[in-house]
């Protein structure tokens, strides 16, 4: 199985679920799970945010390197579109095969059964950073269980 976080830069949200994911998943000796993240706008060479890699750290997690601009072949390849708004969904159903556009989940609708969006703390305060984190790995846990 793989699964595919995916929100705008690829520099937080996506980034840092993808490493909280894949750090549970190990934790939990859950193999067999691919876990990897996108961004549907992201220029050429963006690193990951500071912020949200010095807020992994504090958690242990490793967060880091550049962000991943999202394609086709990326989102073909998933067996889960893991994206944090309802913006994502959209820009995903572009390049996604319309047959694969039932794999498409928003992370609080998939996690916490509420139909609402992940904001971006891009360019908000530390505080909006660290909530937007514990949201994050809230919501692994919840994906973690329910692979186990």
């Amino acid at each position: 199985m793989k699964i595919l976080f995916v929100c705008t830069g690829n520099a937080s949200r996506s980034a840092a679920a993808e490493a909280v994911l894949k750090k549970m998943l190990a934790n939990n000796n859950i193999k067999d799970v691919e876990v990897a993240s996108c961004g549907t706008k992201v220029p050429e060479g963006l690193d990951r945010e500071e912020v949200m890699c010095r807020i992994a750290a504090e958690h242990g997690y490793a967060l880091g390197g550049k962000a991943i601009p999202m394609t086709e072949e990326l989102l073909n390849s998933a067996d889960k579109i893991i994206v944090m708004t309802e913006q994502h969904r959209n820009e995903v159903t572009r390049l996604l095969k319309y047959e694969h556009w039932n794999r498409i989940v928003r992370f609080n609708d998939y996690c916490f059964n509420e139909s609402t969006d992940l904001p971006d703390p891009h360019y908000q305060t530390e505080h909006v950073y660290r909530t937007c984190f514990g949201i994050i790995e809230r919501g692994c846990s919840e994906i973690t269980k329910s692979l186990q």
